[in-house]
Formats: C-alpha cells, structure tokens, sequence
C-alpha cells in the first residue's frame, strides 16, 4: 500500500433507510487544493459499508492527517464512534482533525473533547492543505490561520483565514469518489420519470446576503456573498454533463441567484450551446423570484432550469418579522401562481416550533401548505421542521430566554438534529408532543419522504399515507399509534 497523506472521513448519520445521498462536497472541496501534490483517500461512511477495512489499510501508512466534516446532530456521534477506533488502532500518532459548520462555531466546547486535537475552521481549504505540508516536513502547525488546537492543556485559537477565491480552485476530485454512489433518478427536484440520472454537483457560490435569524451564514459566512465567474460555473456544469452522462443536476448553492447578470450570463451559455440537461439550485429567496423580471424567468426556463426551491418558514406575519425573513405570506402565494405560468415546479420547505410561536401561527403555516399544493399541483413540499436553535445565530439567543438549555459537551450535541425527540422541550406556546405530530405528519405526507424510502416501501406504505393525508388536510394533529410506530422504525434506523 503506497503511503496515503491525508485520510478526509464522510460520517454517518444513521440513514439507513435512505435510498439516495449527495456527495461529500465539503471533503472533495478540500481535496481539490491536495491533490496533484499528496495522495489523499475519501471514506464516506454513509455509502461504503467496508469503510473501516480501508480505514484500517490508510492508517497503517501512518498519514499525516485524518479529518472530519461533521454537522450538528448524529454525525457527531458517528465521528466520534470512528474516532476512537483511530486511536484505537494509531494511538496518538496521527491528529485527530474536525471541520465543519459546528466545530468552527463551537471550536473551544469541541477542543474539550479527548478525541479533537486540531479544528480547521471556516472553509479550511488552505489551512487543512498548511496542515498536511508541516507535518510531512516535520515543521510546527501553531501559526497556520483558521486552526484551534491544544498545547500543554491550552485552547489556542489562531486569527481567521482569508475567504476563498472560487474563481482559484481546483476542479472537483470526482475521481476519489464512486460517483454513481450518489446518482439519483431526480424525483427529489424534477417531476417523475423526466430525469433518469441526476447529480448533486456542489457549490458554484458560497454565503447569502439575507439576515434570517436562524441561519447558520450569519456567522459563517457574515453575510457575504461570493460567486464563481459565470465561464467557471458553465464548464463545471459541462464537465459533470460530459463525464457522468447526466440529464439531471443539482446545484447546491445556499442562494444561486444573487447575481442575476451571473444567473443571466450562465443561462445564455447554457442555450447557446443546446445543453440538454435539466437543473435547479438549492434556494432563493421568494423576495428575489417576485423582483425577477419575466423575460429572465423565460430565459432561465429555457436553459433547462425547472424548478426553483424556496424556503418559507412561516405564514405567520409576526414570526416572519422576528426571523427577519424578506417576504410576506401573500409573496408566497403570487409567486406559487406565477410559477405556473413559466411552467416551474416550486419547492418549499416551512419550520414551525419559534420561540413564543403560537397555536393560531402554526396552522397558518400548516394551512398555507395545503393551499399551495391545491393550487399549484406540480408544487413539492419537503414538510414542516421543528425549529433546532444552533449557536451561532441571533435566535438562538431568544432560543435560550425560552427554555433552550443548550448540551454541555461537544458529544452531547449529538442528540440536537431535525426530528430528534431528544429535545423534549418546546420553545413556543404548544407542547412538544404537538410540535411532533405536525412534523411527522407533515413529513410522512411529503414529497420529500415519498422520494427518499425504496420504492417497494412506497406501495406498502399506500394506504397508510392515504390515511395520514387526510389527516394532514384536516389537520389532525392528535396523537396516534401510527406515528409512534413511525417513530420507533426511526429509532430503529438512527439507532
């Protein structure tokens, strides 16, 4: 076995049941500044069920780094599980390093965990690729930029790396990745039976300059907006048409259209070139689409764009307000109505459970849902989330004026995560058991649950969801032996 440099671990998030994933973007992201001078090895535990086996060969090399990228929630637990066999089998002779949007947010909490040496903060791009070239020269890490790490039993937390350049990266690594592991028939973002083979390609920018309080972009990317150039964007799509034969792509932007002379620009290129291939972006803001002028709309069609995917929140004018969420209610529904006209299939996404959040403002929300499927049927709804407070963000501190008694351990926020009932509190003016029973009724209604369990579970679970869903257009958000069968086949598969 040649000797591996750098060993950048995709954890698991007890997703047994699901059928599809998107690839580890933020792994290949920071390969794409390794590769060409190191030898560096992905492990995504979510689709490789030998990864400990190949864990096991890398380490025996004696690598110079093994890296996390882990969210808040189960992830963590799943890392942490994987970082203790390292140990386990290395001792102490390879660092033991942790990325992401929660370790950079929570980087002194994390630092007290045995099994965190060093935090790569931020992107991590260059401070991740500083770190791989001093230990395989031998030299010190304590001046690389965007680090924390421990020394002698001290947190030293160095000063931020600059942003990225994403007109200077590398291209994306494919090649350190199965990439028809993360193929998918594209039923999630398109309507059925139109794309065969879609793939979820990444990031062509990074931040938003919205300010919605529960964001984690405050923070990470203080509202900063930057996009790749409109040339770079259309050959990444081109590459990913070319390569994997795909009909399908996904681009995972937080809010692709901010520059809409971009947007214009990489549509324009996309038709002039009679790129056949349908796409869609992972968010913009209703209060964009209702400024967009109709002719771009139509030009953004014909590039092969057809659905647009929107985060609502809330129907409520109060809570929209509070959450600093640039629309109204009555946005939304003009937007659901216009969509139609350029034959667009909007996808929303709602949270309810705010702090001081009321009864009457979470079946507003809940009844804005119904209407918008009654009138637009080629609308998807990816259900209705519990609010998760998460550090970082402005909420998060009315979150915790209201009960929100945030875990004292880097682990303990293993059990913070969407539809968690570890949570047990509520942070509004219901019950938590209320708070759930929409969720999972909202959610077991979904289109976004329709796609993610195998299809043979599909036709079992007819009638079930024939039964949920009238209890969804009645909103019947009492209690039941079906959802705590539902919850206990969850425990079961995160378990």
């Amino acid at each position: 076995m040649e000797e591996v440099d750098a060993v950048l671990i995709y954890p698991s998030a007890g997703e047994s049941g699901k059928s599809t994933f998107s690839p580890p973007h933020s792994l290949l992201s920071i390969a794409s500044s390794l590769v060409g001078e190191y030898n560096v090895k992905i492990i995504d535990q979510r689709v490789d069920p030998n990864w400990k086996s190949r864990l096991k060969t890398y380490l025996n090399t004696q690598p110079s780094a093994v890296a996390f990228s882990a969210m808040t929630g189960l992830q963590i637990r799943y890392a942490l599980d994987t970082a203790r066999y390292i140990r386990e089998e290395a001792g102490n002779s390879v660092p033991l390093i942790w990325g992401g949007v929660h370790a950079s947010m929570l980087a002194d909490q994390t630092l007290d965990n045995e099994y965190v040496d060093i935090i790569v903060r931020g992107e991590g791009d260059i401070s991740f690729k500083e770190i791989v070239k001093r230990r395989k020269q031998g030299k010190s890490i304590k001046d690389i930029d965007g680090i924390s790490f421990k020394e002698y039993g001290k947190k030293i937390h160095n000063q931020d790396a600059k942003l990225l350049n994403l007109n200077e990266i590398g291209n994306i690594p494919w090649e350190l990745i199965n990439v028809e592991d993360y193929i998918s028939d594209g039923s999630l973002m398109f309507e059925p039976g139109t794309v065969k083979r879609m793939l979820d390609i990444g990031v062509t920018s990074k931040g938003c300059p919205h300010k919605c309080s529960f964001c984690y972009n405050l923070f990470f990317n203080k509202m900063y907006w930057r996009g790749m150039s409109a040339e770079k964007t259309f050959e990444r799509f081109k590459q990913v048409i070319d390569d994997f034969k795909v009909d399908g792509i996904w681009v995972h932007d937080d809010n692709y259209f901010v520059d809409m002379k971009r947007v214009e620009k990489i549509s324009d290129m996309m038709i002039k070139n009679n790129m056949d291939v349908q796409w869609t972006s992972s968010g913009i803001t209703v209060f964009t689409y209702a400024k967009m002028p109709d002719d771009i709309k139509d030009r953004i069609v014909q590039s092969g764009c057809s659905s647009f995917r929107f985060g609502i929140e809330s129907a409520s004018p109060r809570i929209l307000q509070m959450i600093d969420k640039p629309n109204t209610a009555e946005q939304v529904y003009e937007v659901n109505n216009d969509t139609k006209k350029h034959n667009i299939s909007p996808i929303y996404s709602f949270m309810i459970g705010f702090p001081t959040e009321t009864r009457e403002e979470i079946l507003e929300t809940c009844k804005m849902v119904v209407k918008l499927k009654k009138e637009n049927k080629k609308c998807k709804v990816h259900g209705i989330s519990v609010y998760t407070p998460y550090p970082g963000t402005p909420l998060y501190e009315l979150a915790c004026k209201n009960g929100f008694a945030p875990p004292g351990t880097f682990e303990g926020w293993s059990n913070i995560y969407w539809g968690s009932k570890d949570v047990a509190i509520s942070l509004c003016e219901v019950d938590r058991e209320y708070l759930d029973n929409v969720q999972d009724i909202s959610y077991l209604n979904s289109d976004w649950f329709h796609y993610i369990i195998p299809k043979w579970l599909r036709i079992l679970s007819k009638p079930a969801r024939m039964w949920l869903n009238y209890r969804w257009q009645h909103q019947m958000f009492n209690a039941s032996f079906e959802l705590d069968l539902y919850r206990k086949a969850r425990r079961y598969l995160y378990a």
